[in-house]
């Protein structure tokens, strides 16, 4: 019986794994809105009406994808922290500039899309979501516990909030499409368009002074 259930469990999650592939692939190909179930059943071996099995909309499927960005920004983070060894403020904010610059999936999805994500979702699937995130979160708490020992537990939290808040904001400067950018430089010739890494160092260098 036990051996039937982890059977029947690891072809869930194997099912799953390769549903969110395909939205990954489609994601770097095509704009959110012409992503559909529909559409990511066509580029998997499962066929549209099996996929309702595991995801009712095309929003749970990038919750996991969220999920699944996340713990891998942690992870990136959580390495280049535990390995550096000047343990200052300014290799702080570069850590979480760089390892977040390496996520621009993350980015995209946090800044353009999280709103229609979340609204779309089961209330079941979004506590979930929420729960898992809490390994993301005690990292940050404890690194910032570490690199700024006199700071108070109210200015962390503050200070998550805001950095979090902040990568929104500054992807969407850095990160012009096209069009924004032409209309940005026949705007203004001498525009140019700013850098996410030194943008979001520098508002993070910033924020930090409050930790101090």
């Amino acid at each position: 019986m036990n051996c039937c259930k982890e059977k029947k469990e690891s072809l869930a999650a194997a099912r799953r794994q390769e549903i969110i592939r395909a939205c990954e692939e489609l994601y770097e190909a095509v704009d959110y809105d012409a992503i559909s179930i529909k559409e990511i059943a066509k580029s998997t071996s499962i066929c549209r009406s099996n996929i309702y099995n595991y995801y009712e909309t095309k929003e749970e499927i990038f919750l996991d994808i969220l999920k699944k960005e996340y713990l891998l920004w942690m992870e990136d983070m959580k390495k280049l922290l535990e390995e550096d060894s000047l343990r200052s403020r300014s290799s702080y904010c570069r850590i979480i500039a760089r390892t977040a610059r390496h996520r621009p999936r993350l980015l995209k999805l946090i800044s353009v899309h999280y709103v229609s994500i979340e609204k779309n979702c089961s209330l079941e699937r979004l506590t979930d979501f929420k729960k898992s995130m809490e390994p993301f979160w005690n990292m940050f708490r404890e690194s910032l516990t570490v690199y700024f020992p006199n700071s108070s537990s109210e200015k962390r939290e503050t200070f998550i909030l805001l950095a979090m808040s902040l990568v929104q904001g500054i992807y969407s400067m850095t990160s012009l499409s096209e069009k924004q950018l032409c209309a940005m430089k026949c705007a203004n010739p001498g525009y140019t368009q700013p850098d996410f890494e030194d943008t979001f160092y520098q508002a993070l260098y910033t924020l930090t002074s409050e930790l101090l």
